[in-house]
């Protein structure tokens, strides 16, 4: 081997000085090129990077350089040992990084800061929206493509590196130094006196650039950047819809930095957020109710004491080694043990104080305990596995917090103060119920052992959420949760009720067959090993792996001998196993690295445990239906969820902190806002409780003779009940005022695993306008095709309400227009305005190897029903939108393009994000929008920015009967509350816009986070709920506006795809781009 390996360090040695003499010589070049083109500005760049922080400024003859560049043939150095020069440890990034022979030099050259280019969130969208890397770039990696993914740190240099096209194309006239120092100066983009306007000059584009700009994407943003900075664009147009991104996440360290804000830096930006005009005031428009909320009143005595104590807790066991990912101090234990090793230690040393206790490593005091600021004790205890060990617990006082402001909070009280404080007075309250009930995540549950099948081996268990929250004053909210547990089931007939085979008739083959699903319910559970009548076998193991090997089979060596499993269990434990022909469990390690691997039958599943993980499809019908309640129900099940969680009996809140809370509902006033006129072609209807009749569409399309035909991959359906639909379609789209002609015949039948047939009948058939398939998956992504998927069961039942809803989308995604506002909000009605939503949508909890998406949705025009979506890929669990500033840019030129004239106000209505991710979205997200502004040429767009947040645990009631519209008892549509219950300071409301269907309706909270046209809460309000109404599947009101939803159709429909391909490769995302395409410039609204 050592023979070997010289060669190699040798040749890879001598690849490097070649590497770095060729790069060398382009970076001269470009550095020469910068000082006759950039002069002193120049001259402050001595970095590396410099070159790529100079991108904005490049010339246009820069700019079309790379575009021969690219077509020349590479060095021969970077090709000489590709797979040896992965493999190397001492520098794998090597081979990402061999020289381009092309004149830009920032494009080769290394960087000795990478980190610092990632820090500035303008250049960090750029390096995402980079569309094609050099084709040898892209595919060295692909040799070992995991080592790409899980070495980000080494990696990161070729994702520093600018792009010849795409993020630095399109040359600006004014550095973004601002841009990037946000951190240091918030105000920033903001704050700042708005420069001299320009004036607007719109490019004037010939037709087939117009055509080829539709596109949205990776290209589509290089052909809108080409045309902004009067460089001729390509005339290959393309349908990706998804910009290129790296090998690695080159956001690690970002991701790290955005965890580590500051509680100076958390203020600075909360203070940016707008403010009421007048804190005791909300909107007037809609008739004056009272609502009852599940919000309780936190009371504060006379005695309460304000100065809270914070000592850190460290309990870990004596004599213990950590894990891999542990240290010494930071061993993990259950919480239900460290709550009692803490119980035990206060009832030795302070047992007539009540400090809280989270848990895990913080508990609060009111004043300082009886012992100096440290102190540390040792206790014996019964560990999880039943072992009596000894466990040490120390005490550290670190700091105090006021908690008087939480008692004096008003409406109008600037955010401004510590929130450590509402976090103190959190735990304070979950202290007592958290030390009786299971603890999940903020919820609690009782009665697991109560069976209640979900199926699939789960239970469903009842429980309450509690949280406290801030209104115009402090506010515990309580609600009802529901989560499946384990039931105690032995895997084999955990199995049997999957696979749904008899025990007995197990094979091997079957339980194979269904691994991925088995695997993926029991990978990380707890199960039980025992041998019958012999209790010291009994262990605890957690299932790693569903192994292919079976008793018989597998093989192993112990004290000189070879044994297989069965051989083993029947001559050292005494124990003929049964099933020796069926898979085995991998529940751990031998000494010697080797695999535990336990028969099936010998284990069996502990119940009890919180399964976090995706429910498929039957356990959440289930779920649904024992959980959906009426709303009287509901608000009855809270007030019992109250009175179980005993908060007020506890010592911590009575004697340590004097607090007590409220047992009744808090009694809120409310509105409910009138609805919209919808305009149809020759009537307007009037909404009423969130639904109206469907009549003629206000521009309908229609489908030619031959233009359209049907596929079929469901087998139950014949032909007579295939041509009944089509006539009851024709006949239904005559209503509407649609013309559907005569299908192309004879309808095509495949079987749905004939993946070959089926995608060569799309590629035959791209020229019809629409295809309409039978079937219960969908094809419109995969193939480029506009289709409309439908059940068996709705071609069979033929009923006319479902047959106008399906024209509903078939018009939208034609292009037609179902309705339109017959009088437009105040906010959009003087100026013309783009509206966007966008949404991220994150893989299942336990899907790794799964990107997430994101989706934004713009309109195209001002009739604020016809929408574009753009989608992107991203590293998996990143929240932020990556590349949002080149999707805004593409959009304004979409939206130029369809009304000839730039939009006066941007309204961005963001989905998916927490309260304390809003100082990230301000500044990653607004600021890419007011950039993409800018570099629209068009810097007097107005934004307006609303946080949309369904995750919240805020229902509303109606305190009279007589006041509710629908059979579940809810409150009206158009309900909103605006006040009591809303941010002391900032414009935010809670809106009922939609009349529940089952269960209890979800109000949806609202805050605006930026108001550059000054809008008031009557304005908000009323767009808002107006555009509730605009979504063009149904005829009812929806729970969130249009644009929001059809970024969360898109976004949800691009992760069933990535989830429904078991080949997708993460190390690859930049291959997986380019195979994830959507066809779009014909028919945008394909996402209906």
């Amino acid at each position: 081997m050592q023979s070997q390996q010289q060669p190699q360090a040798t040749a890879w040695s001598q690849s490097q000085q070649q590497s770095q003499e060729a790069r060398n010589q382009p970076q001269r070049a470009w550095s020469q090129l910068q000082q006759q083109r950039q002069g002193a500005w120049s001259q402050t760049q001595q970095q590396p990077q410099g070159a790529h922080s100079q991108s904005q400024q490049q010339s246009q003859g820069a700019w079309n350089q790379p575009q021969r560049a690219w077509s020349q043939p590479q060095p021969q150095v970077a090709q000489s040992q590709p797979q040896e020069a992965w493999s190397q440890a001492q520098q794998p990034q090597g081979a990402r990084s061999q020289p381009q022979q092309q004149p830009q030099g920032a494009q080769s050259q290394p960087q000795q800061q990478p980190q610092k280019a990632w820090s500035q969130p303008q250049q960090l969208q750029k390096a995402w929206s980079q569309p094609q890397q050099p084709q040898r770039a892209q595919s060295q990696p692909q040799q070992q493509p995991q080592k790409a993914w899980s070495q980000p740190q080494q990696q990161q240099r070729a994702w520093s590196q600018p792009q010849p096209q795409g993020a630095w194309s399109q040359p600006q006239q004014q550095p973004q130094g601002a841009q990037s120092q946000l951190q240091q100066q918030p105000q920033g983009v903001w704050g700042r006196p708005r420069q001299q306007q320009q004036q607007y000059r719109a490019p004037t584009l010939s037709q087939q650039q117009q055509e080829a700009s539709i596109d949205i994407g990776a290209a589509g943003d290089r052909q809108v950047q080409a045309i902004g900075s009067g460089v001729q664009p390509s005339t290959n147009t393309t349908s990706l819809d998804i910009s290129e991104l790296s090998l690695t996440d080159p956001f690690h360290k970002e991701k790290s930095e955005k965890a580590k804000m500051s509680s100076e830096q958390l203020k600075i930006y909360l203070d940016m957020i707008p403010k009421r005009k007048n804190p005791l005031c909300g909107g007037k428009i809609g008739k004056n109710i009272s609502v009852f909320t599940n919000m309780y009143q936190i009371i504060f005595s006379d005695k309460f004491v304000t100065n809270a104590v914070h000592y850190d807790i460290v309990i870990r066991p004596i004599d213990e080694k950590p894990n891999k990912t542990e240290t010494n101090k930071e061993i993990k234990l259950p919480k239900i043990l460290c709550r009692n090793i803490f119980e035990q230690c206060r009832n030795k040393h302070f047992s007539k104080r009540f400090p809280a206790y989270d848990g895990k490593k913080n508990a609060y005091s009111a004043n300082e305990l009886p012992f100096s600021n440290y102190m540390q004790d040792v206790f014996w205890f019964l560990n999880e596995k039943g072992q009596k060990k000894q466990y040490e617990i120390t005490l550290n006082k670190v700091a105090y917090i006021d908690l008087s402001w939480i008692k004096n909070l008003k409406p109008g009280l600037a955010e401004n103060k510590d929130r450590t404080a509402l976090q103190v007075l959190d735990i304070i309250m979950r202290h007592a119920p958290e030390s009786r009930f299971i603890n999940v995540g903020r919820s609690l549950y009782w009665n697991i052992d109560k069976i209640e099948p979900l199926g699939g081996g789960l239970t469903l268990a009842h429980g309450g959420f509690l949280s406290g929250v801030l209104g115009w004053q402090p506010y515990l909210n309580v609600d009802v949760a529901h989560k499946g547990f384990t039931m105690t089931l032995k895997v084999l007939q955990y199995i049997s009720d999957v696979t749904r085979i008899k025990e007995e008739n197990l094979s091997y083959n079957v339980i194979m067959k269904y691994r991925n699903k088995i695997l993926n319910f029991l990978k990380g559970l707890k199960v039980i090993y025992a041998i019958p009548n012999s209790p010291i076998s009994k262990r605890t193991y957690r299932v790693l792996d569903l192994w292919p090997d079976s008793c018989d089979s597998h093989t192993f060596t112990s004290s000189d001998v070879t044994y297989t499993i069965t051989k083993y269990f029947r001559d050292i434990k005494r124990y003929n196993i049964k099933r020796t022909d069926l898979p085995t469990l991998h529940v751990g390690k031998t000494f010697n690295g080797g695999k535990v691997l336990v028969p099936l039958e010998l284990c069996t599943i502990v119940g009890g445990q919180a399964v976090n993980k995706k429910l498929d499809e039957q356990q959440t019908t289930n779920m649904i239906r024992k959980a959906a309640t009426a709303a009287p129900i509901r608000k009855q099940n809270i007030e019992a969820a109250f009175q179980k969680l005993e908060i007020n009996r506890s010592s911590v809140m009575e004697k340590e902190f004097n607090l007590s809370v409220s047992t009744e509902m808090q009694k809120v006033d409310a509105r409910v806002l009138p609805p919209p006129g919808l305009k149809y072609a020759n009537s307007t209807m009037t909404v009423e409780k969130g639904i109206w009749r469907l009549q003629q569409f206000n521009q309908a399309k229609s489908l030619g003779p031959n233009s359209w035909t049907i596929l079929i991959l469901a087998d139950r359906i014949f032909d007579n009940e295939i041509h009944l639909f089509v006539t009851e379609l024709q006949k239904n789209a005559k209503i509407v005022g649609m013309t559907i002609g005569k299908p192309e015949s004879p309808f095509k039948r495949f079987d749905t695993n004939d993946l070959r047939g089926i995608t060569n009948y799309f590629n035959q058939y791209k020229h019809l306008q629409l295809i309409i398939v039978i079937i219960s998956d969908y094809t419109d992504i995969t193939y480029g095709v506009l289709t409309q998927c439908i059940k068996c069961k709705t071609v069979k039942s033929c009923n006319a309400a479902t047959i106008k809803n399906l024209l509903q989308k078939i018009n939208s995604k034609l292009n037609g227009i179902n309705h339109i506002l017959d009088k437009m909000p105040s906010c959009l009605s003087n100026y013309s305005c783009m509206l966007v939503g966008a949404d991220v949508t994150h893989p299942a909890p336990d899907s790794k190897s799964i990107p997430s998406i994101a989706a934004v949705a713009a309109s195209r025009n001002n009739s604020a029903f016809q929408y574009n979506v753009t989608l992107r890929l991203q590293p998996p669990k990143e929240e932020m939108i990556l590349d949002l500033e080149a999707i805004i840019l593409s959009q304004l030129n979409i939206y130029y393009q369809e009304t000839k004239s730039p939009p006066r106000r941007l309204i961005y209505y963001r989905d998916g994000v927490s309260e304390g991710q809003l100082p990230q979205v301000m500044f990653y997200e607004i600021n890419a929008i007011k950039n993409a502004i800018k570099r629209f040429n068009k810097d007097n767009i107005e934004v307006t920015c609303m946080v949309v947040q369904k995750r919240h645990h805020v229902r509303l009631f109606p305190a009279n009967q007589h006041e509710t519209d629908d059979r579940n008892g809810n409150v009206r549509a158009g309900t909103i509350v605006d006040t009591t219950i809303t941010h002391p300071d900032h414009i935010d409301f809670y809106l009922v816009s939609h009349a529940s269907i089952q269960g209890t309706a979800r109000p949806t909270k609202y805050r605006c986070i930026c108001n550059d046209s000054k809008f008031n809460e009557d304005q908000l309000e009323e767009m808002t709920y107006f555009l509730c109404h605009m979504y063009a599947r149904c005829t009812r009101s929806v729970s969130y506006p249009a644009p929001t939803y059809y970024a969360h159709l898109a976004a949800f429909r691009g992760r069933a795809l990535l989830q429904g391909n078991p080949n997708f490769n993460l190390a690859d995302l930049e291959r997986e781009q380019r195979n994830f395409k959507m066809k779009m410039a014909a028919s945008p609204m394909y996402f209906v």
